[in-house]
């Protein structure tokens, strides 16, 4: 019996730097890069407030979780929602109400003919007429022979014997479906 070896885990992420995984690593290096780059422009308790802030918001998106998920994907709804709603409203052009609105008159009715079914001749006819009724088409079809077996077995209720593949022989039941 051959066994595999099925997959665990899948839903979390790879741990590739230290106890991080990548993007929680880049979200802690970015603010970490920013806070390097503040410390040369802000004053010493500035700089303190702001890492304070940047380290919060950094941890907040790195390691916050809201049922299972990472908050960066309830995030990335948001802004989507906000950015691209997708309630259409219909605003017409024109700035007049719709009590000053015109329509167009319609064209005096012309003279109508009544148009007819085009007829595909008899192909059609002959066609439907072979697959839908039992009568044979006169000077087109042969009817079938009505034979009366001495037993009083109608056409529809003829046996014959029928030999199978393995040589036995079997009676059936022949049905004609005309």
């Amino acid at each position: 019996m051959i066994q595999f070896q099925v997959p665990q885990f899948i839903e979390t992420e790879d741990k590739v730097v230290g106890p991080m995984s990548l993007r929680q690593f880049a979200f802690v290096g970015v603010a970490g890069a920013i806070s390097g780059g503040l410390l040369f422009i802000l004053q010493l308790g500035t700089w303190v407030l702001a890492t304070v802030v940047l380290g919060g918001i950094a941890g907040f998106l790195a390691f916050g979780k809201f049922n299972g998920r990472p908050i960066t994907f309830f995030l990335i709804s948001l802004f989507q929602n906000v950015w691209s709603p997708n309630v259409y409203v219909f605003k017409p052009k024109s700035n007049k109400k719709p009590e000053e609105i015109k329509m167009p008159k319609a064209p005096p009715a012309k003279k109508t003919v009544a148009v007819k079914k085009p007829d595909f001749g008899g192909i059609k006819n002959l066609w439907t007429t072979m697959n839908t009724s039992k009568t044979a088409i006169p000077h087109r079809e042969k009817p079938l022979p009505s034979k009366k077996d001495p037993f009083g077995e109608t056409d529809k209720e003829r046996y014959e014997a029928i030999r199978n593949i393995t040589g036995e022989r079997q009676v059936a039941k022949r049905v004609d479906y005309r």
